[in-house]
């Protein structure tokens, strides 16, 4: 990572991922829009819009990513986060909350595959021979260090005042903005081609076997592992632990989904697979263990839980852009985020109304159960991954002349 650290643009990079990652408004926003005065059911139908719109948007904002360049997609992600947080500070009636959170689920489809495909490209065009792997290690790692720092801090915000975690996470947004400025452009990443043409070249991406592999891989860990954080909260409750101890919970998961991605990108290329099927079984033996000795789960099986994930998550990020066509790339992550937020949209209310109305161990061994064919097919799918699907190895080449001529 070392190498990594010494790219301008990686740096820059990962210091606009840090400042746009933080998570002051996670622990508070319910809590923020019933102090507001908000009935339970409005917020709660104002999330099922941000849902709705974040998977609907998916897709076609992945598409446009691709059309308008990597570095303009990148600005306009940190450009609507300073836009969305200030406006959720600004908050005072129903009509503003419902167009706040329609704006918010564009942004979040805007985050599934812009950051990523600018990365990977930034370490292809960049002076240094920078490995993909390790600089993706490096920008999670830290994503999750902003996760960690900004969930530990949200209630002191929150205390101080119930609008400065919304006002704090727009002024890092503009903040990051202004470092994203110093980007370069990726030499050829607009693509001046029909909607039409961009669906054709996505239709024959997806006739690639990889790229058929790595959407895969990403839908089943997506939809497995994203879908069981929405027992978390639950299982403090059931366990009765305090708010502050909740919130070192949530750091714990954090700082192991730190470790997760420092481990990602300094895994041998021979043992990326292996690394892989080890994420999708760390969750699985995670949330059954949960479901068994529920009493560890915050400080010992969540952790486990995170560190696995992001392990897994790391290592497709490069894969999926290693494989998918350059013209396609952020659309290929917004293939991947739809199909996995439909059914993300199933399993996480279905998990929250079991925990209810059962368990939360009831509920973690029912998605354990689920857990079991899909991680199944997963590993299936790894099996059939070339071992060389990486192009370089951990000292990686630079692969700026492969990447110069697939522009022009």
């Amino acid at each position: 990572m070392r190498t990594a650290l010494r790219s301008r643009s990686i740096r820059i990079f990962a210091t606009t991922q840090f400042l746009l990652e933080v998570q002051f408004w996670f622990p508070v926003w319910l809590i923020y829009l019933l102090d507001l005065g908000f009935p339970l059911a409005t917020a709660m139908l104002a999330d099922a819009v941000f849902r709705i719109v974040s998977v609907v948007c998916e897709f076609p904002v992945g598409v446009i990513a691709d059309r308008v360049g990597r570095r303009r997609a990148y600005l306009t992600l940190a450009g609507l986060s300073v836009l969305t947080f200030a406006l959720i500070a600004q908050i005072q009636s129903s009509p503003l909350l419902f167009a706040t959170w329609v704006l918010w689920g564009v942004l979040w489809a805007l985050t599934s595959g812009a950051a990523s495909a600018y990365l990977y490209e930034l370490c292809a065009q960049d002076e240094l021979p920078i490995n993909p792997a390790r600089a993706f290690g490096l920008v999670r790692a830290v994503g999750h260090g902003s996760v960690l720092v900004s969930l530990l801090a949200a209630g002191y915000l929150y205390e101080a005042d119930p609008r400065l975690p919304f006002a704090v996470t727009s002024a890092l947004a503009a903040v990051a903005f202004l470092l994203a400025l110093r980007l370069p452009e990726i030499r050829g990443s607009r693509v001046a081609t029909s909607l039409s043409a961009a669906l054709a070249d996505i239709r024959r991406a997806l006739t690639l076997a990889q790229v058929r592999q790595a959407v895969l891989l990403g839908i089943l860990l997506l939809l497995f592992g994203w879908s069981a954080r929405i027992l978390f909260q639950p299982l403090a409750l059931e366990l009765g632990l305090s708010a502050r101890v909740t919130g070192w919970m949530y750091a714990a998961f954090a700082a192991a989904s730190v470790l997760g991605g420092l481990a990602a990108g300094h895994l041998a290329v021979t043992r990326r697979r292996t690394a892989l099927a080890a994420a999708f079984l760390l969750v699985l033996v995670a949330l059954a263990a949960t479901s068994q000795v529920v009493s560890l789960g915050p400080f010992v099986f969540l952790p486990v839980m995170g560190f696995g994930y992001t392990l897994g998550m790391t290592v497709l990020d490069v894969f999926t852009n290693e494989a998918a066509p350059p013209a396609v790339r952020a659309a290929i992550f917004g293939v991947v985020t739809c199909t996995a937020g439909i059914g993300i949209a199933v399993g996480r209310p279905l998990l929250g109304i079991l925990a209810d109305d059962h368990s939360v161990p009831y509920a973690a061994g029912l998605w354990t159960v689920v857990g079991v064919p899909l991680v199944g097919l997963a590993l299936l799918v790894i099996r059939r991954v070339q071992p060389g699907w990486m192009r370089h190895g951990s000292a990686g080449p630079p692969v700026r002349e492969r990447q110069s001529s697939t522009a022009e």
